[in-house]
């Protein structure tokens, strides 16, 4: 990657929006600032070591230009929607609000455009927006920081329990090569629980590149289940950092399924700050082709009797790359934590590359952690259990890597979902024609 190029692209980028933003103004001076330090600092590379596993040449060679905007047609939008019927509706395109495809929320839920909100150049609006770190893997979130024309901002009002699911629908219209950035804050107050069912998905075919930049935070006993899916095209690249803090006895439940797109890298890191705070992480990305696929996890316990499981499966086929890189720390003041982390890895060629890399680093005595990483082929002792019942090799294989699956779309806290993310997958698998007509 010739991170010097590219800087100076964005550098010209960024002096060519300059006339969006009032001169001066503090949402500005944020802008201009982020900039800087990102200059001064420049993009994460091979040599950075929570970012060794992913494509930068691949990256480098899209557009860092600003998407150029796109009008979306509802009726295109139909045929890629979920199935949740009476859900709160919040889209961005290109990473910007699209209030005549949102609904205001309800039952204590309050949807705000933040485009809307940094226009007014608040302070308490600002500070409620995170300031990237200097850190390599908050790079991309300045970045987001310097360009990203809004986004959105989600609160649950302490004590609310909504009857229905928030439904987040991000639309990369990809009608030309450029690069597009959002915003969004998640905040579930005290008491307050919260179903979000997350959905990515691309319009064009053109080599678009997508970044966002998100922030979770949870109050005392809050409650929140979110289902991230990723299904863009292929031509698509999409970068993601998200930061969450959990406070005491709060509980995070979170399923990330990247079944689509060229290229996705998530990045997480969750700092479990309160007693009892709690999160369930469950993970499937699926790669074929030269697709890839690169997740990061960094989990924090700094509070007493802390808990988070992470399971994580992937599959790659074709010359497909698949990485999951955990790190779970466990400061001196989390005396009680109990961390398990499990990353199983199944290569359906030769081609495909899967890296698995699960951390542990405890800092104190009286905890409870483990972890582990397999990555292979198809079980040999299930494939001859299934031919010697009388299964034909083709369907034995496509019965075992479907069943490779199963546990993570268990996880699913929306039953409605479970027929179309299942259709999915198996359109990710190679012998998904097989598998249909064995259903």
């Amino acid at each position: 990657m010739n991170a010097g190029t590219i800087l100076e692209r964005m550098a010209a980028s960024h002096q060519a929006q300059a006339g969006r933003f009032a001169a001066g103004a503090p949402w500005a001076r944020r802008r201009s600032r982020a900039l800087a330090r990102l200059l001064e600092r420049g993009l994460p590379g091979r040599r950075d070591e929570n970012w060794r596993y992913l494509d930068h040449a691949a990256i480098a060679a899209l557009s860092f230009a600003p998407a150029p905007g796109a009008h979306v047609d509802p009726a295109r939008l139909a045929p890629l929607l979920l199935p949740l019927p009476g859900a709160m509706r919040l889209t961005l395109i290109d990473g910007e609000f699209a209030p005549g495809l949102s609904t205001s929320g309800s039952d204590g839920v309050r949807i705000d455009d933040l485009a809307v909100l940094l226009a007014g150049d608040s302070a308490p609006e600002l500070e409620s927006l995170r300031e990237p770190a200097d850190d390599v893997d908050d790079r991309f979130a300045l970045l987001a920081e310097a360009f990203a024309p809004g986004g959105a901002r989600i609160r649950v009002a302490a004590g609310a329990v909504p009857a229905q699911t928030l439904y987040l629908l991000h639309v990369g219209s990809a009608a030309a090569a450029g690069m597009s950035h959002a915003r969004l804050v998640i905040e579930v107050a005290a008491g307050a629980t919260l179903t979000l069912v997350e959905h990515f998905v691309s319009l064009g075919q053109a080599p678009a590149l997508s970044n966002l930049a998100a922030d979770l935070r949870l109050g005392d006993g809050a409650t929140l289940r979110h289902v991230r899916l990723h299904a863009q095209t292929a031509p698509v690249a999409h970068l993601e950092t998200w930061n969450a803090e959990l406070q005491a006895g709060s509980r995070y439940e979170q399923l990330l399924l990247v079944l689509g797109g060229q290229l996705v890298r998530s990045g997480l890191r969750l700092m479990l700050a309160g007693r009892e705070a709690e999160a369930r992480l469950a993970g499937l990305f699926m790669v074929d082709g030269d697709c890839q696929a690169d997740l990061y996890t960094r989990i924090e316990h700094a509070a007493p009797m802390t808990r988070v499981a992470q399971n994580y499966r992937g599959i790659a086929a074709g010359r497909g790359q698949g990485a999951f890189n955990g790190r779970i720390i466990v400061q001196p003041s989390a005396r009680g934590a109990d961390a398990a982390q499990s990353s199983r890895n199944l290569l359906l060629s030769p081609q495909a590359v899967i890296n698995a890399r699960p951390q542990l680093e405890i800092l104190t005595d009286d905890v409870q952690c483990r972890h582990g990483a397999t990555i292979g082929t198809l079980d040999p002792n299930q494939f001859f259990y299934l031919l010697s019942r009388g299964i034909a090799p083709d369907a034995a294989r496509a019965l075992l890597t479907r069943a490779f699956c199963e546990d993570i779309l268990a996880a699913l806290p929306v039953p409605g979902l479970r027929a179309p993310v299942e259709e999915l997958v198996v359109g990710r698998l190679p012998d998904r024609d097989l598998i249909r007509r064995l259903a």
